[in-house]
């Protein structure tokens, strides 16, 4: 098994800077702010801001500065030990900054053709006009006087006047730029999407487009000061070189499916670092031939936790697993059994020993502590939720009923009949190798006193599911479960009684000190409860997460407590848990899709790296993987059961039995889908992406046929259709395409805007809405004929927007929280805000009260008072949840 250093939170990084070969400093969503002083081996956190960061730039180990979400611009003195704020005069988002070696003179670019100035270190800043309005991504300060600007449309700009005058150039592409370098005043690099990778030597009169050999958007340049070597990287961990100035590239293996957002290297081209999604950080000393993560983020959702003096075990989805051997300070993961939920975890008190169990009968076994897993025969395909060990002595619970018994240290395990049919969700016993407890749904208590040979059940006063047990000894044992259940008992079970808890979110997991007077309870948002007097009293702690808490753990002597939740989420304490401390912050995949079912009584949301998620009637959030861990960016249900989701590299699966499987369709593309649709008879349907790509269906997706009749160099970012054959799709530079024969011709529309275009609505066949970049809102009212621009009260780009049934109530959402709500069918919108402080991707107006919004780090939301107020909601895997629905449709 591969294991990595994961990351303090699990966020996307978006810039990186490389100082020398020890000192270095990565930014990233959520305020990260990371920085290394031995060449990568250890990261440690830095900053204290929640606003997204997308660049960083330092001149030396000292002095630097990162910019970000809603016009932040921080500066340091000291390395990174002191981050101050300082005024940047915008609330524009601001995706790029550097300064010039000196320290002295530097930019900050962003929306709206922001761009600011710095004369005095970043001390003050100044607005820099540059005739060009665009969206700026990236700025490279090459000296005090020479700059080079990059954006959206290929745009780029330069100035040799400290920013006096910007020189808009010809770049010869209509691609989006994101990332430029340059070495002198008059060669530079640009790279962005399609593979889009440009050179000039002469200052930019001239821009040469390289042979990048991909057609994957590029994020990341870095050009070694001679100009021969050059490095690039972007989607799905491609990371190119070239030998000749950029001229030509080959690839570089990056070991990680990814996306590679940013990458530097020494002046020498041999030791580089690069960054990306999931709080990724990879190494290479050989000049990029081969890398090695020193950083990984964990998405994952963890369910259970276990140690051992200072070693911690955590496993979750995916088959993750993750280990501490300093008390949680530093922790480093990775998957052993991929596609498989780990629900227990169990280590013995050498640190090296322990065991892990899951979906479908699996029992993984360690011995040299997490460094190499091997499968253990367990004797059944039951998902087991809960393994426990005392010497040689174990046991494993898990679904209908199953409690596997080991007697060898779990080399064998064996199967036992017991008196329930109840599923089972956890197993713990006192250190005897006798007596056990084993706890499931319907209030289940299950006990033995002959180390597990046979089992009988106790009487239980509840009915609610029971999640977890601890037995303190013998005699005294804690049972906790849903609506805040607590069990306890002082006799080994002869009697239970119930124990106020103080709340009615589900708890997840308990742990008691050896002496039974410390102890803790868990659950959803975030609930800690606390005991000091043996469990007479239960106080709720200071909330430290709103993230599901699965699972607690403490040793013996109540100084070190863990617990760890949904997102990849790991908590410790040392001060008697008084006192929480964030090891690991989860935090959920941006999501970027949503469908709601007509009725609002559940729905789909997909994102980043082959996130699904399914509600129903239940109103849990469940994770439903496809397989694959490529980013979606569309979903489509026609009915509760059938669905097809689009996405990164020409992407489609399909499901006929809600998730349960999927199926991957071929779509003859290699390159992204942005959204598809498919109408109500399961058959006919579209599909549309990068550089003009239309796609086509007749037969539920059994075959695709490429349309014509969009611009290449257009992102299509949206098609919807009102019947059968007509039909809209939306993308950059203000494209509007229309067809009423199901897509045979599609025909341009004039808008009246070169502003992307990126959220579309069909309320019928003549009345349309659609969003965009600089708070865009154009409405349609006779098919198209027309379009008309409407006031919406901001510049923010928007992403989505849909309306009620009846056309009146509508909702726009975009970037850095916005939300737009009209109630008069569009003549009118009104701002506002959800407080998740998140950029929104989705929005679904299921009636006029009803609303759902996804976006970043997980975000989902819904309203039911037309927007006056929103409840988050969390999704994690339970181990109660309702069995996979069994596949009703095997065939197209």
């Amino acid at each position: 098994m591969t294991m990595w250093n994961i990351a303090p939170r699990s966020v996307n990084l978006q810039g990186v800077c490389l100082v020398d070969e020890a000192h270095g400093w990565a930014v990233g969503d959520g305020g990260m702010i990371l920085a290394t002083r031995d060449g990568g081996s250890s990261w440690s956190p830095q900053g204290d801001t929640d606003k997204d960061l997308r660049a960083v730039s330092f001149v030396d180990t000292l002095r630097g500065w990162a910019a970000g979400r809603d016009g932040i611009l921080l500066h340091t003195e000291d390395g990174g030990r002191h981050w101050r704020r300082q005024d940047s005069g915008t609330e524009r988002n601001l995706y790029g900054v550097s300064f010039a070696p000196s320290g002295r003179t530097g930019w900050a670019v962003g929306d709206d053709g922001t761009v600011l100035a710095s004369r005095d270190g970043g001390h003050t800043w100044q607005p820099q006009r540059t005739g060009a309005d665009a969206h700026f991504t990236r700025c490279f300060a090459q000296d005090d006087r020479v700059a080079w600007i990059v954006g959206k449309k290929g745009r780029i700009l330069a100035t040799t006047d400290a920013g006096a005058t910007w020189t808009v150039q010809e770049s010869g592409t209509a691609a989006d730029l994101r990332g430029v370098f340059a070495v002198s005043p008059g060669r530079c690099w640009a790279v962005g999407r399609g593979g889009t990778v440009l050179w000039t030597e002469d200052a930019g009169a001239t821009w040469t487009r390289a042979d990048s050999g991909t057609e994957l958007d590029v994020y990341g340049v870095w050009v070694a000061p001679d100009g021969r070597a050059v490095r690039v990287s972007g989607d799905d961990g491609m990371i190119l070189a070239s030998a000749d100035g950029g001229r030509t590239f080959s690839p570089l293996s990056s070991g990680t499916g990814k996306d590679v957002v940013t990458l530097a290297f020494t002046p020498d081209a041999v030791r580089g670092w690069a960054a990306g999604d999931d709080g990724l950080v990879l190494a290479t000393e050989d000049g990029g031939a081969t890398w090695h993560p020193q950083l990984n983020g964990v998405h994952k959702d963890f369910v259970a936790v276990h140690g051992a003096g200072p070693v911690r075990w955590v496993v979750g989805q995916d088959g993750t697993v993750a280990v501490s051997t300093d008390a949680g300070a530093g922790w480093r993961g990775g998957g052993i059994a991929s596609g498989t939920v780990l629900w227990g975890v169990h280590g013995l008190d050498d640190g090296l020993r322990a065991w892990a169990v899951g979906d479908q009968g699996t029992v993984l076994a360690t011995t040299d502590g997490g460094d190499t897993w091997h499968r253990r025969t367990s004797t059944t395909t039951e998902d087991l939720h809960s393994v426990h060990l005392t010497a040689s002595r174990g046991w494993a619970v898990g679904t209908a009923a199953t409690v596997l018994t080991t007697t060898d240290a779990g080399t064998t395990w064996h199967r036992q009949n017991i008196p329930a049919t109840e599923d089972l969700h956890a197993v713990h016993g006192p250190d005897d190798g006798l007596h056990a407890w084993a706890v499931g749904d319907q209030g289940t208590v299950l006990a033995t006193a002959d180390g597990g040979h046979t089992w009988h059940r106790q009487v239980s006063p509840t009915t609610a599911t029971l999640t977890n047990v601890h037995a303190v000894d013998a005699d005294t044992v804690w049972a906790v479960g849903r609506a805040g259940t607590i069990l306890a008992t002082t006799d080994g079970g002869a009697t239970w009684s119930r124990r106020d808890s103080g709340t009615d979110a589900a708890l997840w997991g308990v742990t008691f000190t050896e002496s039974g007077e410390l102890g803790w309870a868990v659950g959803d948002l975030g609930t800690i409860l606390a005991t000091s007097d043996a469990g007479a009293r239960w106080n709720r702690q200071d909330r430290t997460v709103t993230d599901t808490l699965k699972d607690v753990w403490v040793s013996p002597d109540g100084k070190g407590v863990s617990a760890a939740g949904d997102g990849g989420l790991i908590l410790g304490s040392d001060a008697l848990g008084e006192t929480w401390r964030v090891h690991v912050s989860g935090t959920g995949k941006n999501l970027y899709g949503v469908h709601i079912f007509p009725d609002a009584d559940g729905g789909w949301v997909v994102g980043d790296g082959g996130t699904v998620l399914s509600s129903r009637a239940d109103g849990r959030w469940t994770p439903r993987p496809i397989g694959p861990a490529t980013n979606l960016y569309g979903i489509t249900a026609p009915d509760a059961d059938t669905a097809w989701v689009a996405g990164r590299g020409g992407t489609i699966m399909v499901t006929y039995d809600a998730g349960a499987h999927w199926r991957a369709q071929e779509t003859g593309t290699i390159r992204d889908l942005l959204s598809v649709h498919l109408r109500p008879d399961l058959r006919t349907g579209w599909a549309v992406g990068d550089q003009g790509t239309i796609l086509a269906t007749d037969d539920g997706g059994a075959t695709w046929r490429h349309q014509a009749g969009a611009p290449g160099q257009v992102a299509l970012w949206t098609v919807e259709f009102t019947d059968d054959r007509t039909g809209w799709a939306i993308g950059t530079g203000g494209t509007v395409l229309a067809t009423q024969d199901a897509g045979a011709t599609w025909r341009p529309q004039p808008t009246g805007t070169t502003d992307d275009l990126v959220g579309l609505h069909v309320v019928d066949a003549r009345t349309c809405w659609v969003v965009g970049d600089d708070g865009t809102v154009l409405g349609t009212e006779n098919g198209g004929a027309g379009w008309r621009r409407h006031d919406s009260g901001t510049t923010q780009n928007l992403n989505a927007v849909h309306f009620a049934p009846d056309g009146r109530v509508g909702c726009a959402v975009g970037r850095s929280d916005t939300v737009l709500i009209t109630r008069d069918g569009g003549a009118n919108w009104q701002t506002g805000a959800t407080g998740s402080g998140m950029s929104l991707w989705a929005v679904h107006v299921a009636s006029n009260r009803h609303w759902w919004i996804v976006g970043d780090e997980g975000t989902v939301l819904s309203t039911a008072d037309g927007g006056a107020t929103w409840e988050q909601h969390l999704y994690s895997p339970e181990k109660d949840a309702p069995a996979r629905p069994r596949p009703r449709r095997t065939t197209d």
